[in-house]
């Protein structure tokens, strides 16, 4: 609600019940529990009927944060007079067969036999995983899982799977330490573009910050990396290939 009302200004019975949907009076109830519960974000819009709602002058969220990002994941795609496209593609292709197996192991705590192919093996190399987690990263979907074959936590293509099977696990795999360690990506306008340029930069990324704090798990620095085109080495890596640049890494205490 406060999304729709944030971004869209308008808020209505048939709105929320066709993005829940739920009844009319389910809605009705909802919005009339968020207007008890905070009164001064909310007011009735006069005319063209009842039920509209908009925000008011001391709308202040208290459940989100309003950004694009939340508005177009969350409230977008049940708005009817909004037109998204969406250049994102998944290049993931996995026989639904091998994904059940996974999600069983993962909703078991169980283990994986797998046969996966790679560059360096293209014709598959037995192993046992142990998944943790999906991870969506350069156009793939992948699954984080502790390997017994070179006893390490790894990120593993989905679509390189040539046979998954569930199995009793025999080994209790380590602490992932990099997934559960999180870092902060200091990012800042990349230094050979033009004063200007990095003011343009900061404007648009950092709200006029000198630099951006992006958080992120350890293990997926390097996806972090490659999704926001952050240069590394700024004479390597120059602009307008790449119009970041990352200051550094620093430790994150939040959890």
């Amino acid at each position: 609600m406060e999304l729709v009302l944030g971004f869209e200004g308008l808020l209505t019975n048939e709105r929320l019940r066709r993005h829940l949907g739920v009844t009319n009076v389910s809605a009705s109830r909802l919005i009339g529990a968020y207007r008890e519960m905070h009164p001064r974000n909310i007011q009735s819009m006069s005319g063209d009927g009842r039920g509209r709602y908009c925000p008011s002058s001391d709308f202040s969220p208290q459940f989100t944060e309003l950004t694009t990002e939340a508005y177009f994941r969350v409230a977008a795609p049940s708005c009817q007079d909004l037109a998204v496209e969406y250049v994102a593609h998944d290049f993931t292709a996995i026989e639904p067969a091998h994904f059940r197996e996974i999600q069983k192991a993962l909703r078991e705590s169980a283990a994986l036999q797998v046969v996966y192919r790679s560059m360096t093996h293209p014709k598959g190399v037995a192993r046992v995983l142990h998944p943790k987690a999906f991870v969506f990263a350069s156009r793939r979907w992948h699954l984080r899982a502790f390997d017994e074959h070179s006893d390490e936590h790894r990120d593993f293509n989905l679509a390189r799977l040539s046979r998954a099977e569930c199995v009793t696990i025999e080994r209790v795999p380590p602490a992932d330490m990099d997934w559960d360690k999180f870092v902060d990506l200091v990012l800042c306008p990349h230094p050979q573009l033009s004063a200007d340029q990095q003011m343009l930069i900061r404007d648009e990324l950092m709200q006029g910050a000198a630099a951006r704090r992006v958080r992120v798990r350890k293990a997926l620095v390097r996806y972090a990396l490659a999704e926001l085109a952050v240069a590394q080495d700024a004479e390597q890596q120059p602009p307008p290939g790449f119009q970041l640049y990352l200051q550094r890494i620093d430790e994150s205490d939040r959890g």
